[in-house]
């Protein structure tokens, strides 16, 4: 190299002035190469102790998606967990099946066709053994699956009673008790018994009807009076239920809906005058016989 060409090229790496020497506009070798030396080190330091961020990369999709996974299968489980503990949706469910079969077993359609007629409030004064505030006896009558009357009684000893005074001699064809076992567990009757009598002092178990043993179950619980009777009525002055025991030993109990259901008077005076029109062929057959 000549010496005009190594001063050109000395003067290309050496530091230039200003005339005020005040500014740098160059540097030398010496200072290019500690500034590489930082770069590199600088992407050697982010490879080594940067970690891989999730989702990017090759490395990262893989570890992302799975991450993604676990975290939606963790959720789910977790709503799967908090619907199976929510004690709202069980107990609208309960209620929406309990409200269904009320309807849809209800016995009033069964009764309307064999004569039957339920017990209207001005035939009979309804009294209960004990009431809690708000469930009394009016919560037997009001047509509603989800209410209830619930007895009060401090005393376990005691039977639950429910009562029914006729103004006069009312005949009795059957008695039906709503009951829902899913929503009451320990306050569902177990043991029922029906009672009749002229006076609230005499009263006795009517003929061969026995206890009536309730089921764990929803719905209605029959106890067919006239169906013991040869399809005859009762007639009573006075009828009681009895709730003799409730399921798990529980000392208070919950009915939701009772229906009695007396004759309907047009259906009492057709059976007299079948049985009339009955003796008055027998006799005219037997005349007739005696003519000839």
């Amino acid at each position: 190299m000549s010496d005009s060409q190594y001063s050109l090229f000395s003067s290309s790496a050496s530091p230039t002035h200003s005339s005020s020497n005040s500014v740098i506009i160059g540097a030398t070798d010496n200072a290019l190469r500690p500034i590489e030396y930082e770069d590199e080190e600088h992407e050697e330091y982010e490879e080594r102790y940067l970690a891989p961020v999730s989702g990017i990369g090759e490395e990262g999709d893989g570890e992302g998606q799975d991450n993604l996974d676990m975290n939606q299968h963790e959720q789910s489980e977790r709503e799967d967990e908090s619907e199976a503990e929510d004690p709202k949706m069980d107990d609208a469910e309960r209620e929406t099946t309990a409200i269904s079969i009320y309807q849809e077993t209800h016995p009033d359609r069964e009764q309307r066709n064999v004569g039957g007629r339920e017990i209207g409030e001005h035939e009979a004064i309804w009294s209960v053994s004990s009431f809690r505030p708000h469930w009394g006896p009016d919560k037997l009558r009001d047509n509603n699956a989800l209410t209830y009357w619930q007895s009060d009684c401090p005393n376990p000893q005691l039977n639950h009673t429910i009562d029914l005074s006729f103004h006069q001699a009312t005949l009795i064809r059957q008695v039906s008790i709503f009951i829902d076992f899913f929503q009451d567990e320990s306050y569902t009757p177990k043991t029922i018994v029906i009672r009749g009598g002229t006076t609230y002092r005499d009263l006795q178990r009517i003929k061969e009807l026995d206890s009536v043993e309730c089921d764990e179950f929803v719905g209605w619980v029959h106890c067919d009076i006239a169906a013991i009777n040869d399809g005859n009525p009762f007639r009573v002055f006075w009828l009681q239920i009895v709730i003799l025991n409730t399921h798990l030993n529980g000392r208070d109990t919950h009915i939701r809906q009772v229906k009695v259901y007396s004759v309907i008077p047009s259906h009492l005076d057709e059976e007299p005058k079948e049985k009339e029109q009955e003796q008055v062929i027998v006799k005219k057959s037997l005349v007739n016989k005696g003519l000839r």
